[in-house]
């Protein structure tokens, strides 16, 4: 058995799996809207059956503060004289 990746490494592995995911999905056919509804709903099912539906949906709230406070901004450029993404 051969030894495990060292996390960071093992984090680029799982997000180029994602990514190679939802290239595969875009190719056939589905649009962004519903490759994020999948990959979301998948979300939310594993966190659900791991960390019980509470915690998973404290887990959500706390994101979307996080969220709603500018996490993103430096990606979207919101926040930068009121540019940004489309609302």
């Amino acid at each position: 058995m051969s030894e495990p990746l060292p996390e960071p490494k093992l984090k680029s592995f799982c997000d180029n799996l994602v990514v190679m995911a939802a290239e595969g999905m875009e190719a056939a056919g589905a649009p962004i809207g519903m490759i994020l509804d999948r990959l979301m709903t998948y979300t939310a099912a594993q966190m659900c059956s791991v960390d019980g539906s509470p915690a998973t949906a404290k887990i959500f709230r706390d994101l979307a503060e996080q969220i709603d406070g500018g996490l993103f901004h430096r990606i979207t450029g919101e926040g930068v004289n009121n540019s940004g993404a489309r609302h």
